[in-house]
This record gives structure tokens, C-alpha cells and sequence, in this order.
């Protein structure tokens, strides 16, 4: 019998797993005119708070698959670049699992706020070197290569800590929705 549980239980991981790598990318799908501004990585982020690390690491690999082979600008077709991006998804979804309690108990408002900023900006960071890096190594000349990068960089270092930060002021309103539609899911 607690067989049956620990698989429907395993279901339900792999369901929600997959309805938010779905949101992330459908989400985000209106965004793709608008170069560098993005809500992809703030749901992956997201995915990690809601769900936990596991099931938030499961979201970032599956969306940032679908996102790195799939999207709908055209596929990564250089590799290092590709994983660089897939293990910048990863990180997102790691660091939203990791600060969950942090960030679902952060009772002052504006303290979330700057929190959530400062997450976005740094992850972000963190993305879009690797990822221009991977890129200037590849490509190359290096340094013109990386240089060039930089503006990107910038746009979506601002967008990100923006989206960030503000996506702190429904933060709990969309936790106390799934706590009260899937109580299991709010368990923590």
C-alpha cells in the first residue's frame, strides 16, 4: 500500500513539474519580441519557492530545455552556450528552493521587495556572464565578442531586478491561492 502513495506522490511531483515548465514558457511567450526583458527566469525562480528545491530544479531543466532546443526565435545551436544557459536555468530554480522560506515568511513588504531585487540582479549577473562568456569563447574575437555582449547584459540585468522586485507584492497572495487549491503543495 505505501507504495500506491509514494507513486501517486511522485505523479503529482512529475504534474506539477511539468504545469510549471509550461507556465514558464508560455508565460514568457509575449516577451520574445522585446530583446533581454523576460518573466521566464522569474518563474523558475518561483517554481524552486513554490515547490521546493527538487521539484524546482525538475522545473528549470525541463523549461530551460524546452527553452534552450525549442524556442520559438530558433534553437541554440552552439552547445557550450546552450548548457551555459541551461545550468544559469538550473540556478534560478536552485536559489528560489533554497531562499523559500526566506521569502514566504519575509513579513515586511518592502524588505521583500529589496530581497527580491537583489536576487534577481544577482542571478542575473551570475546568467549572463556565463552565458557571454561561453558565447566570446566560441565565437570569438574574445574580447570584442564579450564586449558586445554587455549591452544585452545590461537590459536584462535592469528588467530582471525590476520584474523581481515587483513580483514580491503578490508573492504570498499566490501562496495563500495554492495552499487554499492544493494544500499539498504547501506543505513545507
Amino acid at each position: 500500500m505505501p507504495e500506491k502513495n509514494h507513486r501517486r506522490f511522485a505523479l503529482s511531483d512529475i504534474a506539477r513539474i511539468g504545469v510549471f515548465s509550461a507556465l514558464a514558457f508560455a508565460a514568457n511567450a509575449p516577451f520574445l519580441v522585446i530583446p533581454n526583458v523576460e518573466i521566464f527566469t522569474l518563474i523558475l525562480f518561483l517554481s524552486g519557492v513554490f515547490l521546493g528545491i527538487i521539484d524546482g530544479l525538475g522545473v528549470a531543466i525541463v523549461a530551460g530545455i524546452i527553452f534552450v532546443f525549442f524556442n520559438p526565435n530558433g534553437p541554440q545551436t552552439i552547445f557550450i552556450v546552450g548548457l551555459a544557459q541551461l545550468l544559469g536555468f538550473v540556478l534560478y530554480g536552485l536559489a528560489g528552493g533554497v531562499l523559500r522560506q526566506l521569502v514566504l515568511h519575509y513579513q515586511n513588504t518592502r524588505g521583500l521587495m529589496l530581497l527580491m531585487a537583489i536576487c534577481g540582479a544577482s542571478l542575473t549577473l551570475w546568467y549572463d556572464i556565463t552565458t557571454n562568456l561561453a558565447f566570446a569563447v566560441v565565437i570569438g574575437p574574445f574580447w570584442p565578442t564579450l564586449v558586445g555582449g554587455m549591452g544585452y547584459g545590461i537590459i536584462h540585468l535592469i528588467s530582471n531586478t525590476v520584474i523581481f522586485a515587483f513580483s514580491s507584492l503578490i508573492i504570498n497572495r499566490i501562496w495563500k491561492r495554492i495552499g487554499y487549491l492544493l494544500p499539498p503543495v504547501a506543505i513545507y
